[in-house]
């Protein structure tokens, strides 16, 4: 099948939940569209998206011009009660490399060699972590029996060549520094644009609702008047 021959060769890095909150919010809508893109994902990064797209590609469910197939508009418009078979179905077809290994008990198997299942792909690091925790989570909702000694490695943790942080005073919070690699797909991501200065980024979680918004902005500004006042330690 065509859309099986162009799917690109890295399993889904995004989170199972932000792929099931897009199918949901496409099965809302009652149609599914004739195209599978970008503009119906409006609240997510680019990063998010392309991730999005990148694994309904390799899931076999789109082509290279966001067609969609007709096993996943039955997917997006299926009850969550129809689901788990058809996802059972898609998990088999599409990770071969695991199923179809004969030497390799999913029932049974170990971390290790789900990991190693994954490098034999040419994936290692956090792309480790993703994919293989994209896999059990579908697993899961598709009622597929897993070894309850199988789970996603830890994300790698590693600093080199990292600035060292600005000191503080003792009652000073501290802000972490974190790349898109490290958080999830539940959060909106933008940036405030300051003339002549770095951007500012903003992380927040989607589902804030007006009493949280209104909380934060309070926060926000307490936290600038106080930081206004601080002036980083000079190095010794």
């Amino acid at each position: 099948m065509a859309l099986k021959d162009k799917a690109p060769t890295t399993p889904p890095l995004i989170s199972f939940s932000s792929y099931t909150s897009f199918l949901n919010d496409l099965r809302e809508h009652g149609a599914v569209p004739a195209r599978i893109d970008k503009t119906l994902m409006s609240k997510a990064s680019g990063s998010q998206s392309s991730g999005m797209i990148a694994a309904m590609k390799y899931l076999g469910q789109i082509d290279d011009l966001g067609k969609p197939s007709d096993s996943f508009k039955q997917l997006i418009l299926a009850s969550d009660e129809a689901r788990p078979p058809m996802l059972s179905d898609l998990l088999k077809e599409r990770y071969t490399f695991i199923f179809s290994d004969e030497s390799f008990d999913l029932q049974q198997g170990t971390s290790g060699q789900m990991a190693e299942k994954f490098r034999s792909l040419d994936i290692n690091g956090s792309t480790l972590t993703k994919t293989i925790a994209f896999f059990l989570a579908m697993a899961k909702a598709a009622g597929v029996k897993v070894s309850p000694h199988i789970k996603a490695p830890s994300q790698p943790k590693g600093n080199n060549g990292a600035k060292k942080p600005l000191k503080r005073r003792e009652d000073e919070s501290a802000a972490v520094d974190m790349d898109d690699d490290d958080l999830d797909d539940s959060a909106h991501r933008f940036e405030i644009p300051i003339p002549g200065k770095t951007s500012v980024k903003v992380i927040v979680p989607m589902d804030l609702d007006a009493d949280d918004w209104e909380m934060l902005q309070s926060m926000i500004t307490v936290y600038i008047k106080r930081w206004k006042n601080f002036r980083p330690q000079e190095p010794q």
